[in-house]
């Protein structure tokens, strides 16, 4: 299925080219920033963007690289800390076991809210050999979604990178357009100004 799609997408884009087919700058800038400003002969511009790119693509990647080594962090500190199996646990698990010394203290409370269906059994038994312990697990999870958290914010800044990239390749597409058209008349003590843009 894959394997069509791809074969497909390579037709149009080697027919589309194969016909002189030139691509705005505007639409070069929202693929690639910097891209359209290249375009444009405005090279600082086009370093600017592109860099700007480069390092949230960085920052982006790195981001969801501590979450992920964080997490794994997290799970072993309590594999060893508070004697739990890691298969197979869902999120609301790791936050719970981040709250509560052990199971039975997380299932009591549970109980007196009347939440049944937020009781665990025995086979997601955990208990904590102390409190700093449990801090300091529960200290790393918010540390690990928190980088999590940064890269989806990075994410949404590299969109506005795009976004912002190509306005502007727009505003120096329509500033090269621009034309001015002095004119003056003999008979009369005028000068005017035509703008076509």
């Amino acid at each position: 299925m894959y394997k069509k799609i791809i074969i497909i997408i390579s037709f149009f884009i080697s027919s589309a080219m194969g016909n002189n087919y030139t691509i705005s700058p505007v639409v070069k800038s929202l693929i690639m920033p910097g891209w359209g400003e290249k375009a444009l002969d405005n090279s600082k511009r086009s370093r600017l963007f592109s860099n700007i790119e480069i390092t949230l693509w960085t920052v982006c990647m790195s981001s969801y690289t501590f979450s992920y080594h964080q997490m794994l962090k997290y799970k072993s500190f309590a594999v060893e800390h508070a004697g739990i199996s890691s298969a197979g646990r869902d999120k609301k698990y790791w936050v719970d076991i981040g709250n509560y010394i052990d199971i039975d203290a997380h299932n009591d409370e549970h109980l007196r809210w009347r939440y049944f269906d937020e009781l665990y059994d025995e086979s997601a038994k955990w208990s904590w050999n102390n409190r700093k312990n449990m801090k300091k697990f529960e200290d790393m999870r918010i540390r690990s979604d928190y980088y999590a958290k940064t890269g989806e914010y990075i994410l949404g800044a590299i969109v506005l990178n795009h976004l912002i990239s190509g306005i502007d390749a727009l505003y120096l597409l329509r500033l090269e357009n621009i034309t001015f058209l002095p004119r003056i008349n003999n008979g009369i003590n005028e000068i005017s100004l035509n703008i076509k843009f």
